[in-house]
C-alpha cells in the first residue's frame, strides 16, 4: 500500500509540476506580451515599435552612406584618383534595402 501511495503521489508531484511549468513558459508568455497593443505606444505592439525604430535607424544609415559615398566620388573627381567606395556600397546595400 505505501508502494502505491508514494507512486500517485510522485505522479501527482509530476502532473503538478509540467502543468505549472507550461503555465509560466517564459517564451510563450514573452511573445505573447510582446505582441499585445499598447496604449503607451499609441496602441502599438513592442515588436510593431521596435520594427518601425529599426526601419527608421535603416533610413538614416542609408542616406549618410549615400552622402559619404557621394563625397567621396566627389572628392576623387576633384583629386584625379579612383573612388574608393566598394565599402560604402556595401553599407548602402545593407541599409537601403
Amino acid at each position: 500500500m505505501d508502494i502505491v501511495k508514494g507512486a500517485l503521489g510522485l505522479a501527482g508531484t509530476v502532473a503538478i509540476a509540467g502543468w505549472v511549468a507550461y503555465s509560466v513558459s517564459a517564451p510563450r508568455n514573452v511573445d505573447n506580451y510582446m505582441n499585445q497593443e499598447m496604449e503607451a505606444l499609441d496602441g502599438k505592439s513592442i515588436n510593431q515599435a521596435m520594427a518601425e525604430s529599426k526601419a527608421e535607424a535603416d533610413a538614416v544609415q542609408c542616406a549618410q552612406f549615400k552622402r559619404l559615398a557621394e563625397e567621396e566620388w566627389e572628392r576623387s573627381v576633384e583629386q584625379n584618383r579612383e573612388a574608393n567606395i566598394a565599402h560604402l556600397d556595401a553599407q548602402i546595400e545593407r541599409f537601403c534595402n
